[in-house]
């Protein structure tokens, strides 16, 4: 289209989504939609600035990835990409908020403030480009999302029963359980997710900011909140060995932790051990009634992203777990939403009481749909978002995502009450979390100098910028049998510290660069002496190091007030309170 872009604005009040001002842009001109508001402007066209940065090339969004899934177990019935018809969602929001209109559903369009975590409002264990939206918002909403954790059945009495939310996520009877498709090709686990949300306007290249407002523990029906702690056979701790050889080394030891509140703000303050057991033990009762389907339909697609999976020889996680008499004992699978409680026998209570973790919230995995038209793992992060682990991604931090797809599909989960850098033990204390976001679209025609090159993550705080990079920043597109080889050593698999450290280290220079004027052997010479480079996490296959970058280096105009560094947030979050 020459260098004309089309971009999405509101005409409406104060509601703007990021198009070129008139300083960079004498060509913008609104034009009416006739299908929801005739009288009301709703797009605009806006002309490329004359003067800008080159924006990272957007990867190929069409060409089909060769390897990306198991053709035989996630098969896609069309091979459309069209995506779902929202924009006429968003001309309904868009003239409601110009008439000051309370948002309705009322052209079966899910819009609103707020989104609750249930079965029919999120995913679990993948991501995918053609889902229908959870929710649709415009620029610079604010919005409540519950985020209901996937460990919720591995200490069901504390974690879910009695909740209605997750009593619906979890629900399993005698046809099986009301979530059947778990996993990018609907046989195995992962993270629930709740979304997609949907921003209207978002297109290819532009940039979704997702600001952390708020997070509480989500409580039970007796008002407390619990996570818990399991050591994974992906921790390291299955590569280092164990220090006591007497350790089964199938053990997967699980702790089941209480937050704790301060009485003098009612805040959640820190985290108490109850009680250990071996999760891995065949003392739990892990049987179902009622059998997972061997195929059926990908819930919530679009039209164009209509899915099927299928599993005749019911194998779950690699493990076969046939149907026996409309049951299934789920010992060794991967597969998830069972719900059990550990018996008493096998609960080691000396824990209890023998030290304390601090709260520190955040969100495990966040980030935007990838667009490669089919299926992928939460496990792994990637170039817009994901499972970065990053235990700064909490109240005060700001996300910023590159966009794929339309609407940019933002999904949410893997709550964490506290983790450390390196997650070595594969979690944090998974618990389930309730938050509000403010969300804002940056349009690439007008993007902010910090975000002109970003193809990666960043996160932003009060003192800090952070970038994050990992094995293949874009794991999906740059490997061979991507989902497969991501869990790998070697030249083409995601286990690799050191390529990670070079990932990192590349965006940070380039990132400084152009951010502040300076060349690049003055790059060098401060990444070396005031930028630390942390381990973010080895336990999801493309592991990750990050970047964190002190505003105050470059920020002449505090050196007066603040001659010396010191640090406006606390120590390994994104918050400049305690608790």
């Amino acid at each position: 289209m020459h260098n004309e872009r089309i971009s999405f604005c509101v005409a409406v009040f104060y509601l703007a989504v990021g198009c070129a001002t008139a300083a960079e842009s004498d060509t913008c001109a609104f034009t009416s939609d006739g299908e929801a508001t005739p009288s009301v402007g709703v797009w605009q066209t806006c002309s490329e600035p004359a003067a800008r940065t080159v924006r990272p090339p957007i990867p190929d969004l069409i060409t089909p990835i060769p390897d990306l899934y198991n053709a035989t177990r996630f098969i896609r019935t069309s091979d459309s990409r069209e995506a779902s018809p929202i924009p006429s969602c968003c001309n309904v929001l868009h003239w409601a908020a110009s008439q000051s209109l309370q948002q309705s559903n009322s052209a079966g369009c899910p819009l609103g403030s707020s989104l609750k975590g249930n079965s029919q409002t999120g995913h679990w264990g993948y991501w995918y480009d053609l889902l229908e939206p959870a929710m649709v918002v415009v620029n610079d909403s604010v919005i409540d999302v519950e985020m209901p954790t996937f460990e919720s059945g591995s200490a069901w009495s504390e974690m879910g029963a009695g909740d209605p939310g997750m009593e619906d996520i979890y629900h399993w009877d005698h046809s099986g359980p009301r979530i059947p498709f778990k996993g990018p090709t609907g046989d195995t686990g992962g993270h629930y997710m709740t979304g997609p949300i949907y921003v209207c306007g978002a297109e290819p290249g532009d940039v979704i900011e997702v600001q952390i407002l708020d997070l509480v523990p989500r409580p039970n029906p007796q008002g407390e909140s619990f996570g818990t702690t399991t050591a994974y056979a992906i921790g390291w701790w299955n590569r280092a060995g164990y220090s006591t050889p007497d350790y089964l080394p199938t053990r997967n030891a699980a702790v089941v932790y209480k937050a704790i509140n301060d009485p003098a703000t009612g805040r959640a303050a820190y985290w108490e051990p109850q009680y250990m057991y071996d999760s891995s033990s065949y003392l739990i009762n892990k049987t179902t009634n009622g059998c997972v389907p061997e195929s059926g339909a990908m819930p919530r697609t679009t039209a164009a992203g209509a899915a099927m999976y299928n599993n005749p020889d019911y194998t779950f996680g690699g493990v076969h777990v046939p149907c026996i008499n409309n049951t299934q004992n789920w010992t060794g699978s991967g597969y998830g939403g069972f719900v059990y409680d550990a018996p008493k026998q096998i609960r080691d209570y000396s824990v209890k009481g023998k030290y304390r973790i601090p709260m520190n919230m955040h969100i495990g995995n966040m980030g935007l749909a990838p667009a490669v038209g089919a299926a992928v793992t939460t496990g792994p992060p990637f170039r817009t978002g994901g499972n970065l682990d990053n235990k700064r991604i909490g109240i005060g931090a700001t996300m910023y995502y590159p966009v794929e797809v339309a609407g940019g599909l933002l999904s949410l989960g893997d709550c964490h009450g506290s983790q450390s850098d390196g997650e070595t033990a594969a979690t944090g204390i998974e618990t389930s979390l309730n938050g509000q976001f403010r969300i804002i679209l940056h349009k690439a025609v007008a993007l902010p100098k910090k975000l002109q090159l970003i193809d990666y993550p960043m996160l932003e705080n009060a003192n800090e910028i952070i970038l994050h990079g990992f094995a293949y920043k874009d794991f999906l597109r740059e490997i061979p049998n991507p989902q497969v080889n991501v869990h790998k050593y070697g030249p083409e698999g995601g286990v690799d510290l050191i390529r990670a450290m070079s990932t990192i280290y590349n965006e940070t220079r380039a990132f400084l660069i152009h951010n502040y004027d300076i060349t690049e052997d003055v790059a060098i010479n401060i990444m070396s002496l005031g930028v630390d480079f942390q381990i973010t996490q080895v336990v999801d296959a493309n592991v990750g190091i990050h970047s964190v970058i002190p505003k105050w280096i470059f920020n002449s105009s505090a050196w007066e007030k603040q001659p010396y560094y010191q640090d406006a947030v606390k120590s390994g979050t994104s918050r400049t309170t305690y608790p």
